[in-house]
């Protein structure tokens, strides 16, 4: 028989208040129902967070070394380091992106391999710069459409 204990919140559900969360001491927490008996969790404080480890630890580490723990633990998270393009490349993806901005994946691969960088980065470089391209483009018909309206008012 699988047990699953969620709180869901309905329109007739009362708001909940700061005071909800405090405990005796004043302090924020978060008041949690015991379990059925027979169902146990894994103790957090027998596995702390590597983020919580991490910030026990801070003052050991010089400020290099503690940036290159906050990207590790990003990636822990789930989150990649972003990518640094360099001029040259931004340069090539531009040049490629005039003739082009819907490349294959055969042009994807040619360029990650001269670039030196990952097919699936320059994939989104070009998602991103075909959004870039149609956000200028909504724009600038909004400024014409501005400007034909502001010169009708005149006449």
């Amino acid at each position: 028989m699988a047990f699953a204990a969620r709180a869901r919140l309905t329109p007739c559900t009362p708001a909940l208040k700061k005071e909800d969360f405090q405990g005796k001491d004043g302090n924020l927490c978060l008041h949690v129902p015991n379990p059925p008996s027979g169902i146990s969790f894994p103790s957090m404080v027998d596995h702390p967070m590597p983020e919580e480890r991490a910030s026990k630890y801070e003052n050991y580490f010089s400020a290099s070394e503690r940036l290159s723990l906050k990207r590790e633990l990003s990636w822990y998270r789930g989150r990649r380091p972003r990518t640094a393009f360099t001029q040259n490349q931004i340069e090539v993806l531009e040049n490629v992106f005039r003739v082009n901005c819907y490349p294959g994946i055969d042009i994807r691969e040619d360029l990650a391999r001269k670039l030196n960088l990952e097919e699936d980065r320059i994939q989104i470089w070009f998602q991103n710069r075909r959004a870039k391209l149609k956000r200028s483009h909504r724009e600038s018909q909004f400024l014409m459409a501005k400007k034909n309206f502001n010169t009708n008012l005149l006449e």
